[in-house]
Formats: structure tokens, C-alpha cells, sequence
């Protein structure tokens, strides 16, 4: 399982959500692309084309799943309980 980030602002939800609506890319996609862009600015390493072709390959799968996942679902898990918090 993937390990999560929380970020608590509602300035950068704001925003992550209106670049994800404008562009049609998750907010996973649209933070990872932040955070590279952020590093390699900053003088980081760039990664080597082998590592890019990955991280294409990955950000592919990622958008294939969630294209197939119930909209129901949610990261919360709302979609398992009822209105009084009991188990479907």
C-alpha cells in the first residue's frame, strides 16, 4: 500500500483542486508534478530517462485505476457506512 501524504491547508486543497478540474488530472498527479517541478528548480536531481519513463509508466496506471474505481468509493471510506456510522 502506498504511504499518504496529508497536507492540511485549505489554501492548497483550493488549488490543487481547481488545477486538477482545469486539466483533468488527479490531485495525486497534480502534486507529484509540483513537488518535481519544485526539486528539479531548486537544483535537484533530474531523474535519468529510464526513471521519467517510469514515472510516466506509473502516473499511467494510476490514472487507469482510478478511471476504473467505483465513484462511490472515497479515501474516507464513507461509502462502508451508513448515516448513523454503522457498517453497510
Amino acid at each position: 500500500m502506498p504511504r499518504q501524504l496529508n497536507i492540511r491547508s485549505d489554501e492548497a486543497y483550493r488549488i490543487v483542486s481547481d488545477v486538477a478540474r482545469r486539466t483533468g488530472r488527479s490531485h495525486t498527479d497534480i502534486v507529484l508534478a509540483a513537488l518535481l517541478g519544485y526539486r528539479e528548480a531548486r537544483g535537484g536531481r533530474k531523474l535519468t530517462s529510464a526513471q521519467r519513463a517510469f514515472v510516466d509508466e506509473l502516473m499511467v496506471l494510476a490514472r487507469r485505476s482510478a478511471a476504473a474505481a467505483d465513484p462511490k468509493m472515497r479515501s474516507d471510506h464513507a461509502h462502508l457506512y451508513d448515516k448513523r456510522g454503522l457498517p453497510r
